[in-house]
């Protein structure tokens, strides 16, 4: 009499279930590179932009402070966001308005049409490094997981290396716009690769609360901050009474209110 054979320990469901790992690890890579890419490929573009627009050096440098700033701010709420959307629809969704916001940034004809721009392209990008550890943490086997983040690493490593020599090759050859455009077809295809690849944790639950004043204070404070740090050497750091005034309006009531 046949009998059915049965999967010892579960190895087929977990052969199954870690089939589409490295795509998968391709896919969150890509990713994590645009993002990089975007925080390095900008300076060069800096006197270019500053020509185009119109715009003083104090000016243009929200460019770049604009982007990092919103990084800062999305990364401590990205873990909630995750529970609360679903981790496959929040990257997913990043990964999206990154996109969206990099046409948006090439198509920009003044400084603050600009700036704003990047300040979404920082929300949308600001998920993608963390959410992507997360994903490779439980898409591959414990004994890969150190093939994974050599994968993920490399990514890493290349988008800030990458970044200003690309950056100086489009913005002579086709102009500053197209330091923005090319985010767009690699970006498409991490989008299409998420949705067809990525899943949602398997341990995860949905998030069903949040303290939205807190938020508010958090993003004010951080934003502050990380401003502060950015732009403090340009303001006489804690010579400067703008700067330091703003930072304790906007620090200290968070702080109460965490404490």
């Amino acid at each position: 009499m046949a009998t059915a054979a049965l999967p010892l320990n579960g190895l087929g469901a977990d052969a199954d279930r870690y089939k589409y790992k490295y795509i998968i690890a391709i896919t969150v890579s890509l990713a994590s590179v645009l993002e990089l890419l975007d925080t390095s490929i900008v300076n060069v573009a800096i006197p270019h932009m500053m020509g185009n627009l119109g715009a003083t050096l104090d000016e243009i440098a929200w460019v770049s402070t604009g982007y990092i700033v919103a990084n800062v701010i999305i990364l401590p709420i990205t873990g909630w966001l995750s529970a609360y959307f679903g981790r496959r629809r929040y990257f997913a969704g990043s990964i999206a308005l990154f996109v969206l916001s990099s046409f948006f940034c090439g198509n920009a004809h003044t400084l603050t049409e600009l700036v704003i721009a990047r300040i979404v392209q920082g929300l949308g990008g600001g998920a993608l490094l963390s959410t992507s550890q997360a994903i490779l943490y439980e898409e591959f086997p414990r004994e890969e997981y150190g093939t994974a983040m050599a994968i993920f690493g490399v990514g890493v490593m290349v988008g800030p290396t990458l970044g200003p020599t690309l950056g100086g090759y489009i913005t002579d050859a086709f102009g500053w716009p197209w330091i923005f455009y090319i985010n767009i077809p690699i970006g498409m295809l991490a989008l299409a690769l998420s949705l067809s690849f990525i899943q949602n944790s398997r341990f995860q639950v949905k998030a069903d609360r949040i303290d939205y004043f807190g938020l508010v204070l958090l993003a004010a404070g951080i934003g502050t901050l990380q401003t502060m740090l950015e732009r403090g050497e340009r303001l006489d750091w804690f010579d400067s009474r703008d700067s330091c005034g703003t930072s304790s309006r906007r620090t200290i009531p968070w702080s109460t209110s965490e404490s």
